[in-house]
């Protein structure tokens, strides 16, 4: 690698000596043609004889194409080939071509052909004073501060002059002034730079704006001016503060005034001029954030407005600093104090306060029960605060107002129903007496608690299940629910089944029951055919105490399953299999019974319903089986050939889902006539006699259902009249008594209560509806008249009440209940007075606060008994009361500034409540400071900033100390360190508010001292006294008097194309102000151009002049930059410095190739050596940099052939070109100079190979073979060939033809026409595939190309077969030609005799030929038979005696195409030679079986009515018993003051934990299972307790 890079720069060093030798030697043959011309003058000026000064001849000009060479599409010269003069083709403006650039030239190439030549031309565009000096605006403003020295320079705007050198800006000129003069700096490059020197001290208040005029002239003769106009404005300097127009201000303002209210406008002016005059608003430092929040100030008016709420009852006054303040670089400030008295109005609502709430109460609760009490109070006074409070709601709740004032117990007025409503929300509203009256509402929330008054109840009643037979043991088979309108315990429900000794107690003794969830589950599998239905009990008892309970009837159906297969009744032979024998005689007819089979199944519905086939037959044409009767008939009369003995096996099946099934074989013996009417006299005897048997016992079995029907409608009447009704002394006296106490409970439906009745107890004694179980209450003994006058009377009262209110307005009612209260009040006040103890903060836990039972006069031994307490919202209360001696104590320590803050005097308000009577009594805790807070500054340091020209005098607002304690010991004093500068001066704003002031009294000096450090101290009036301490700081401000100094002037060099961002030079100035003043900022001066800001950069801080663009020594060779230092004081102060750079030039221009001339294409066939382009390549750099080599290094069939003039190639064919293998080229030429390091450049030219026709169409396919279906329409496309041709345009512009000649297809194709366009051949006729096959023929494709070329393909054609010739009859056929033939055979032909054949034939070939036969119409189709793919017709059978002698068969014969074609062919079978007859069968016997058979069926329809009717009725009898409404008597235990009430008595026996109803007619031994309705009687067990014992044992057994 080393030796090939060695070798290349060898090479290229030897190339680069070549070039420079051979431009030495052309510089001594060549030189370079240069002219100049002025700018602007008139097109056609001759600018030079090309042709004289180059020597050439003028004759072969116009032959060699001398022309003028430029990428401009409009040049400024062009060439006479006449002559060879060079002359102006448009007008030139120096300034747009050159800019400033000097000289000002354009180069220009000339060239000539055969052979190559090209010359280069220089001509100098010469300036002329055309144009003016001109500043960049017509105006310049300046702003200069009347405290500016005088010597101050301000920089200006300089002229620009488009001309250049003589005729560029000369000299400027200022309009004449006794403030200003103007200074030039010239800079180089006709750049002179104007500044304004200040050479007097302004002063704004005597002039405030001075109008200058400077002109710029430049050096043209006549000399060319432009000018500009100077305004300098005056700026002020703040020298004044601003001045309020009043000292105190006072206002009045209504609290609650909307937010954005104006208070008040205050006004303060300033006679300094701009910022410095314009007075800027706020409040004081000292103000509260807390008044901040309530009031606002806008900044430019001065106007206070009210942003928060504005509160009497929290501050009557309020007084604000307003600081009034200029815009000034160092503000100048005023004070003044705004007193704003609040004018109270009536804007409190009551406040409803909830002493205390239970959290619930049970719905037994007596009427008058406390739910919560609440207190109301109004901050207002007078009738304001008087409140009034109700409950609007319609609720079973009420207010009573206590004996303290402001008090109320919500208490209940009616009895509570937690099922019906669980939850209230009472809403307590409280009225003032204001004008403006406002009202509170307040919502508490009462819950009702449950107790257990509620039994479960069943989502249906009865329920009904439908399960499956053959059910899986121990699976849940079904579930029950019931729910319980209680909650909780009360609400939880458990399941048992009750198990009695009913008929189903068996069945139910297997199923299992889930306590919990209700599921049941079957122990055993239920079988349909052996219980169809049972049902029983089912018991829900919730947990409630005592329980409740209810019980529903469960009615379970088994559904039957297909698992029971058929049986057979008959035929049963003696060993019990199904077969039987059956004998018939020979000459039966068609239709005769041979037999029935019956059969049996035990399941029910489909799965019972039996069907009957013949699963096996010997002769299927002699037997036919009826498939619902199972009869077993003739199918035809016997012939000689019959076999004497057949097989029959009858398959009898249910219609189950899996159907099951059974056989029965039935052997038929054929005999002769006298045989068989002697086994038929016997067979019909014996089914005589069957018959009589199942008549007779069904005659039997209706005669028992009737019996059974009337003895039990005997013993139900017998059983209902037996009953006795006389139950009284039976009541309470069982014969079974076991001594348990009982308690019995009887609801009265009357006057809706329960009555409470055992032993030793009247029954008379009640239980108050709501009570607890346990509170026994008499009942009322007033008659009812007096109750029900007492009652009427209450009613119309409050009615009448209600509807007075209601008719006084809204207003009236309020004053009366005012005035109700206000003098309540006044007695009150009379009769008690408010407790008041005070207590210092901070006293120790235990501290005694007072003794509230002595001061209320209250005893002391029941306080515990009432539950004396202190009642606060606060989880953890300051105060506890001692319920043993009624001394209230302090219960945690108490900080007066933590419950207080700064409010005087601070107190805390208890409130005290007895219970039975409610008794709440108020007290008062005052809360005495002491002295135990120093006073604190909010800062520990303060720093302030004063201006070192402050004046004497100058006041500055400090911080205020803070003091948590209040009165005497709050701040009382400031005091500030010794110092001859400040001093202090309080300002006192009451409230224990002082603002303290630091006042100058000297002017401060920052070059003498730039900071002083104080201590200001607070004192508050404690003895001993507490003070807290602030450090202030003061920072004197400097006064910006200095301005910048650079250290040095500055020149550096930098070589071009340096990287962005280089360091180029850092420039330095100082400035020896403290502060921004004396922070230096350094920029570009104003006068810098656009184009140098483009390239370098300057960083504002530091000062470094940085690159920011593209540095190029060809451009520009040195450049001088104006720097300016600027200070950051209020009023900037500048320094100027100009920096100059060199440039270094080095090899920096790669080479640049430029395409003089470019064909836009070139032939396939061109000649090698063939011009495809001429381009030039230059350097801009000099020496061997500018030196040029260029190459094509692509394989590509062109070259570079280099010219006789320097750095001139023309690109040249070096071999042959094929645009169909390659259309076209991108040629990229390289051009390398021979710098250190080398660059190089890359030109791509795009060179088009133009197309010749050389290239013959090609067809896609060759040759074509198509498939066309017969009967296409005529005149359609069929199909289409297609050719392409590799050439383009005219060349590849293709057109078909069909070649016609004479061979045998010709006449076909004749028939064919094509587009000569698009190849696409359409048919003129119908093609038919029966008379050709297929054909072909040749088509032609042609160019257009000059000449033309041409190919031909040949193309086949087959034609395609379709269904369009239907089947023609060959055989038979008769002499007319119709397909129709007659055929004879004897009747004693055997089955699979060949009776004749039908022959047909089809045209079409493949499926569309193959045909196939059927019959389409035969008068008997058990008797012929015709094969489908011969066409052969034969018997199927043996012909009878009954067969007719003629029969038509009608064939029809259809091909196999998509839509099939046919025909049809009639053959007439004639049959001869007949046979006998067989003799008719025996119809009496047939007759008597059908008759018996008729009797049986109507036996068992009546036997099925009456057991309907006795089903029916028992129905009805039950219906009737169960509807009997009892009677209850006056016997049912007849109480004293019994009105009529029905009386419903239930007996808990504690002993067997069971109720008893107890009632009229009824039982007591009768009992109603835990948890059954009321309407469910069942009777208790009456087994003795071994026989339970032991059935109990037995069934455990079984379960285990």
């Amino acid at each position: 690698m080393e030796q090939r890079r060695i070798g290349a720069r060898r090479e290229r060093r030897n190339w680069f000596v070549f070039v420079f030798v051979l431009e030495v030697l052309w510089r001594g043959a060549s030189a370079q043609i240069r002219y100049s011309v002025q700018e602007e003058v008139q097109v056609g000026t001759v600018v030079g004889n090309l042709a004289k000064d180059l020597g050439l001849d003028k004759s072969a000009l116009k032959e060699r194409g001398y022309r003028v060479v430029t990428g401009s599409s409009d040049p400024f010269f062009q060439l006479n080939q006449d002559d060879g003069i060079l002359y102006v083709k448009k007008t030139i403006d120096r300034e747009e071509v050159c800019e400033r650039s000097v000289p000002c030239l354009i180069n220009l190439k000339t060239m000539l052909d055969n052979p190559l030549e090209i010359h280069y031309v220089t001509v100098e565009i010469l300036d002329i004073n055309d144009n003016s000096p001109v500043f960049p605006e017509r105006e310049q403003r300046l702003e200069i501060f009347e405290s500016a020295f005088a010597g101050t320079k301000f920089q200006l705007h300089a002229a620009r002059d488009l001309d250049v050198s003589q005729y560029s800006v000369h000299q400027y000129k200022l309009s004449h002034n006794e403030y200003f003069k103007i200074e030039i700096k010239d800079r180089g490059q006709d750049r002179k730079i104007p500044f304004l020197i200040l050479q007097k001290q302004l002063d704004r208040e005597t002039v405030a704006q001075h109008k200058l005029r400077l002109t710029a002239v430049d050096g043209g003769k006549p000399a060319n001016s432009g000018s500009i106009d100077i305004i300098i404005n005056v700026l002020d300097v703040n020298d004044n503060s601003p001045v309020f127009s009043k000292d105190v201000l006072t206002v009045s303002l209504n609290e609650n005034v909307p937010v954005g209210t104006v208070v008040f406008q205050v006004n303060a002016t300033d006679p300094d001029d701009g910022a410095n005059g314009e007075v800027v608003y706020s409040f004081g430092n000292a103000v509260d954030s807390k008044l901040m929040e309530l009031f606002d100030i806008d900044p430019s008016t001065g106007e206070i407005r009210v942003q928060g709420e504005i509160d009497f009852e929290e501050s009557i006054s309020y007084e604000i600093d307003i600081k009034a303040s200029d815009k000034g670089p160092v503000p100048l400030t005023a004070d003044k104090s705004v007193i704003i008295n609040v004018v109270d109005v009536n804007d409190n609502a009551p406040e409803i306060e909830v002493t205390s709430l239970f959290s619930s109460i049970k719905e037994d609760s007596k009427i008058g029960t406390t739910v919560a009490l609440i207190s109301v109070r109004d901050l207002d006074s007078g009738l304001n605060g008087k409140v009034v409070c109700s409950i609007d709601q319609d609720v079973p709740f009420m207010l009573s107002p206590s004996l303290q004032e402001n008090m109320y117990a919500v208490v209940t007025k009616s009895r509570l129903d937690r099922e019906r409503i669980s939850h209230y929300e009472v809403t307590i509203t409280a009225h003032d007496a204001g004008e403006h009256s406002f009202s509170t509402k307040k919502t508490i929330n009462v819950v009702v608690s449950d107790v257990n008054d509620n039994s479960p109840e069943f989502s249906l009643t009865p329920y009904t299940f439908y399960l499956n037979e053959n059910n899986n043991p121990g699976a849940s088979v079904f579930s029950v629910r019931a729910s319980d309108r209680d909650e909780g315990d009360n609400a939880l429900i458990s399941y048992h089944i009750s198990r009695d000794a009913n008929v189903d107690s068996k069945l139910v003794s297997f199923l299992n029951m889930n306590s919990e969830t209700g599921v049941i589950t079957a122990l055993k599998s239920f079988d349909f055919e052996t219980v169809k239905s049972f049902q029983f009990q089912v018991v829900a008892t919730d947990s409630g105490s005592p329980s409740l309970s209810s019980n529903v009837t469960v009615n379970v159906f088994i559904l039957d399953q297909n698992d029971n297969p058929p049986v057979i009744l008959y035929p049963v032979n003696s060993n019990g299999s199904a077969e039987g024998v059956e004998e018939i005689p020979r000459n039966v007819n068609a239709g005769h019974l041979v037999t029935k089979v019956r059969a049996y199944d035990a399941d029910v519905g489909y799965n019972g319903w039996l069907l009957f086939s013949l699963q096996q037959v010997s002769d299927h044409s002699l037997f036919g089986l009826d498939r619902y009767t199972g009869q077993i008939r003739t199918l035809r009369s016997f012939t000689e050939t019959d076999e004497a003995e057949h097989k029959l096996v009858v398959l009898v099946k249910d219609n189950g889902n899996v159907s099951l099934s059974a056989t029965a074989t039935v052997l038929v013996k054929v005999v002769e006539p006298k045989e068989a009417f002697a086994a038929s006299d016997v067979k019909s005897s014996a089914k005589v006699d069957e018959d009589t048997d199942v008549t007779f016992y069904l005659m039997i079995t209706l005669g028992s259902v009737s019996v059974l029907f009337i003895i039990s409608i005997i013993v139900l009447i017998a059983m209902q009249c037996s009953k006795s009704p006389d139950y009284t002394s039976k009541y309470l006296q069982e014969t079974n008594y076991d001594g348990t106490l009982c308690h019995s409970i009887q609801y009265r439906s009357g006057d809706k209560r329960y009555m409470l009745v055992g032993p030793r107890m009247s029954i008379g004694s009640t239980i108050v509806p709501g009570s607890h179980a346990n509170t026994l209450v008499l009942p009322d003994r007033r008659r009812p008249s007096e109750e029900v006058g007492w009652r009427s009377e209450f009613s119309s009262m409050l009615w009448s009440l209600e509807m007075e209110q209601r008719r006084i307005g809204a207003r009236r009612e309020r004053r009366n209940w005012f005035v109700f209260v206000f003098v309540l009040e006044v007695l009150w006040r009379g009769a008690s007075a408010q407790i008041r103890y005070s207590v210092q903060e901070e006293v120790q836990v235990g501290t005694v606060v007072g003794n509230l039972a002595k001061d209320l006069g209250l005893d002391k031994s029941a306080l515990k008994e009432r539950g004396y307490r202190v009642v606060t919202g606060s989880s953890d209360p300051f105060f506890q009361l001692n319920q043993d001696d009624g001394i209230l104590y302090v219960k945690k320590t108490i900080d007066r500034e933590e419950v207080c803050e700064r409010s005087v005097p601070c107190l805390i308000n208890l409130k005290t409540m007895l219970d039975n009577p409610l008794e709440i009594h108020y007290v008062t805790v005052e809360i005495r400071d002491i002295n135990d807070n120093s006073p604190v500054f909010l800062e520990k340091e303060k720093h302030l900033e004063i201006s070192e020209s402050a004046l004497p005098g100058a006041r500055f607002q400090l911080q205020a100390a803070k003091d948590h304690d209040v009165g005497q010991y709050s701040v009382h004093q400031y005091k500030l360190s010794n110092n001859e500068l400040f001093r202090i001066e309080v300002k006192d704003r009451g409230e224990d508010h002082k603002v303290p002031f630091l006042i100058l009294q000297k002017q401060l000096d920052r070059e003498t001292v730039a900071q002083h450090k104080l201590r200001l101290t607070a004192v508050d009036g404690g003895k001993p006294a507490n003070s807290g301490s602030i450090d202030i700081v003061v920072n004197v401000l400097d006064v910006n008097d200095n301005s910048p100094v650079f250290s040095k002037d500055d020149s550096v060099t930098i070589k071009e194309n340096v990287s962005v961002g280089t360091v180029v030079l850092q420039v330095n100035a100082t400035d020896p102000d403290d502060g921004a003043n004396g922070e230096v900022v350094y920029s570009f001066g104003d006068e810098v151009d656009v184009k140098l800001m483009e390239l370098f950069d300057i960083e504002p801080i530091t000062g470094e002049i940085k690159v920011k663009g593209q540095i190029d020594f060809e451009k520009r060779r040195k450049y001088e930059i104006d720097i300016k230092a600027s200070d950051k004081g209020p009023v900037p102060l500048t320094a100027d410095k100009s920096v100059i750079i060199n440039v270094v030039d080095v090899n920096d221009n790669a080479p640049e190739i430029e395409v003089t001339s470019l064909f836009t294409s070139i032939k396939e066939d061109s000649k090698i050596g063939t011009t495809v382009a001429l381009i030039s390549v230059r350097d801009l750099d000099s020496g061997l940099n500018g030196k040029v080599v260029c190459s094509i290094d692509q394989d590509v069939p062109f070259m570079l052939s280099p010219s006789l003039q320097e750095n001139m190639y023309a690109v040249v064919t070096k071999s042959r070109l094929d645009r169909e293998m390659i259309s076209n080229y991108e040629v990229t030429i390289t051009a390398h100079d021979a710098g250190e390091p080398s660059f190089s450049t890359k030109r791509t030219i795009n060179v088009v190979v133009s197309d010749v026709n050389d290239n013959s169409p090609e067809f896609s396919l060759t040759p074509y073979t198509f498939y066309l279906n017969e009967n296409n329409n005529p005149g359609a496309s069929v199909f289409s060939v297609r050719a392409s041709d590799r050439d383009e345009g005219d060349n590849a512009l293709l057109s078909y033809h069909i070649l016609r000649d004479t061979n045998v297809d010709s006449k076909l194709v004749s028939f064919l026409n094509m587009n000569s366009e698009t190849g696409v051949i359409t048919a003129l006729k119908s093609l038919d595939f029966e008379t050709v096959k297929s054909f072909q023929f040749q088509v032609v494709a042609t160019d257009s190309g000059s000449p033309s070329l041409s190919s031909n393909v040949t193309v086949n054609v087959f034609i395609l077969d379709q269904n369009d010739n239907p089947p023609v009859i060959l055989y038979p056929v008769n002499s007319n030609g119709s397909a129709e033939g007659v055929e004879e055979i004897p009747r004693n032909v055997n089955a699979g005799h060949l009776v004749t054949k039908v022959r047909a034939y089809d045209a079409d070939v493949g499926y569309n030929g193959w045909l196939l036969f059927s019959l389409q119409q035969v008068s008997d189709h058990s008797l012929f038979g015709l094969d489908r793919y011969t066409g052969q017709i034969r018997t199927l059978r043996s012909f009878t005696e009954t067969d007719e002698a003629e029969h038509k068969l009608v064939v029809l014969v259809k091909d196999n195409g998509n839509v099939s074609l046919s025909a049809t062919a009639t053959v007439l079978v004639k049959v001869v030679e007949p046979k006998e007859a067989f003799a008719a069968s025996d119809v009496k016997s047939s007759a008597k079986v059908d008759e018996d058979t008729d009797v049986t069926f109507y036996l068992m329809i009546t036997l099925g009515s009456v057991s309907v009717l006795f089903i029916i009725s028992i129905i009805v009898l039950i219906a009737m018993q169960c509807s009997k409404s009892p009677d209850y008597t006056s016997k049912y235990l007849q109480e004293t003051n019994y009105d009529g009430t029905l009386c419903h008595s239930i007996q808990y026996r504690s002993g067997d934990k069971r109720y008893m109803l107890v009632g009229p007619r009824m039982s007591i031994g009768s009992t109603i299972v835990p948890g059954s309705h009321a309407n469910t009687l069942v009777l208790p067990d009456r087994r003795r307790p071994s026989e339970e014992v032991g059935w109990r044992s037995e069934f455990s057994s079984m379960l285990s």
